[in-house]
């Protein structure tokens, strides 16, 4: 009997996700609530994180968790705000053991947030150019010029922070105001924006899959992260440099605009953020191991007009100076619990959106995280540690 109560609770667990979840469409502006999923206390960062215990300032529950929201980038706006990019999750691949392991159906969506209370102000489900609901991992957002940026595979999209903020609805969709695709050198899986340019990345996860570039490839360190940077004119709102090449990647060719400077890094990258103009800081993380936070400092800021180092060859003939974040760049490290995802800076705090909560992760981890945390820098830029 034990066995056979057993088998039926199995089968009825197989065939419950099995259903197709409810698309946030069909769900009501409860989207817009925070319960919380597992957040570390005091006392258990303590244990756990002790480093990041040391620099914690506050936290806030991501929204949209309940609804099978995954978070994924995080900026800081203006008048006490900030902004949260992802993705719903509308359907999932059951497998055994892990039935709600695997997204196969996602909605991008950006949340507009105080960041003084926590609470979500607003929901924008996001759109493609023609109307089409946008599938798209989401990865960053980056606010620069009043527009909110949001990358993928070898694009960038740009949507208006006016109608964000000022939406009579509280749930609302959105489409991004460039018909014509900006083409960019990266893959897309992280975004940031220093002064007036924008820095688009690669999470690049091992050696295995699809070759990478030649040009993502640091010459004089084993590091397979790249990171292209792209000045925006705050007129046209497209990159200043307009010469374009021809970038090649799982049998695609991607035409790209020509990056002003660029970046090699680790790989697992999943967010960046500008302390000033020559110190940076990397979120990383994969899975449910540790996350970290790494503070670099480069020789020279990446935009300066002459730079010293390897060069690489970029696919239009031309050569560019790579610097690289690595061990002789690297300040300081703190260990985070998994899943950091989007790191920015408001010039006093970094903020850090963890997806432990999300809902293909919150019933497999042990150290859960729903939290966007704001901490101290690892290394105050000022001087001394943070």
């Amino acid at each position: 009997m034990v066995v056979k109560a057993f088998i039926r609770s199995v089968i009825a667990l197989i065939c419950t996700c099995l259903v197709v979840l409810p698309a946030p469409s069909a769900i009501g502006k409860d989207r817009l609530q925070a319960p919380s999923f597992g957040n570390l206390g005091d006392s258990q960062l303590t244990d756990e994180f002790p480093g990041l215990a040391s620099l914690l300032v506050g936290g806030h529950v991501i929204p949209g968790l309940h609804r099978n929201f995954v978070p994924q980038g995080v900026d800081r706006l203006d008048d006490g705000e900030m902004v949260l990019s992802g993705y719903f999750c509308e359907r999932f691949t059951p497998r055994f053991q892990n039935l709600l392991r695997r997204c196969v159906k996602k909605r991008s969506a950006i949340y507009l947030m105080n960041a003084e209370d926590g609470s979500a102000k607003r929901l924008a489900l996001l759109k493609m150019p023609d109307g089409r609901p946008m599938r798209l991992h989401a990865g960053g957002i980056a606010e620069l010029h009043g527009k909110l940026w949001i990358p993928d595979n070898f694009v960038v999209f740009r949507f208006s922070l006016e109608q964000l903020r000022h939406a009579d609805d509280s749930v609302i969709s959105m489409a991004p105001h460039n018909q014509e695709p900006i083409g960019v050198d990266a893959s897309g899986d992280f975004i940031t924006a220093h002064q007036s340019t924008l820095w688009i990345g690669n999470f690049q996860r091992s050696r295995r899959g699809n070759p990478l570039p030649g040009h993502y490839l640091a010459p004089e360190w084993d590091t397979r992260g790249w990171t292209a940077a792209y000045q925006i004119d705050p007129e046209t709102l497209r990159p200043v440099n307009q010469s374009t090449y021809s970038v090649a990647f799982g049998g695609t060719h991607y035409e790209v605009h020509r990056p002003d400077a660029a970046l090699h890094h680790r790989n697992l990258v999943q967010g960046m953020a500008f302390l000033d103009d020559r110190r940076v800081v990397i979120s990383t993380s994969y899975g449910p191991r540790r996350s970290a936070l790494a503070q670099h400092k480069l020789p020279f800021s990446p935009l300066a007009d002459q730079l010293v180092g390897p060069a690489v060859p970029l696919p239009d003939g031309s050569e560019m100076v790579v610097q690289a974040l690595n061990l002789p760049t690297r300040e300081a490290v703190v260990s985070m619990p998994p899943g950091s995802e989007g790191v920015t800076w408001d010039q006093q705090h970094l903020a850090v959106a963890f997806e432990g909560g999300a809902l293909p992760y919150r019933n497999r981890w042990r150290l859960l995280e729903d939290r966007v945390l704001f901490i101290l820098p690892p290394f105050d830029p000022r001087g001394g540690s943070g």
